[in-house]
């Protein structure tokens, strides 16, 4: 009986479509931009300001509240990982549409 050698480019071509799938879900799910947005909160010491400002009868405006720091996280690795999503991406949809026209032609 003949052993099958384990073939090192299929091994690393399944682990590159692994971590191709997870950053794509990631990507396409929202999940970072969810984040931002829960940070667009307003502070405890905002309320209080704001509440004092309306006993007060002063005019609010409820944007002078609101916390909007961004923190910029991209580096070049996650540029760099977006990009390869985007040419899997585009790889899969032009292999999909192949396929499509390969089984009309078939059947």
């Amino acid at each position: 009986m003949k052993k099958k050698k384990n073939n090192i480019f299929l091994r690393i071509l399944g682990g590159l479509f692994i971590v191709f799938l997870a950053l794509f879900i990631a990507s396409n799910s929202g999940y970072y931009e969810s984040k931002l947005r829960e940070k667009v909160v307003i502070t405890e010491s905002g309320i209080k300001e704001f509440e004092e400002k309306i006993e007060r009868g002063e005019e609010v405006d409820i944007t002078s509240f609101l916390n909007t720091e961004e923190e910029d996280y991209s580096s070049v690795m996650s540029t760099l990982g977006d990009n390869v999503t985007d040419s899997f991406e585009s790889i899969v949809e032009s292999s999909a549409k192949i396929f499509k026209m390969i089984m009309k032609s078939l059947f």
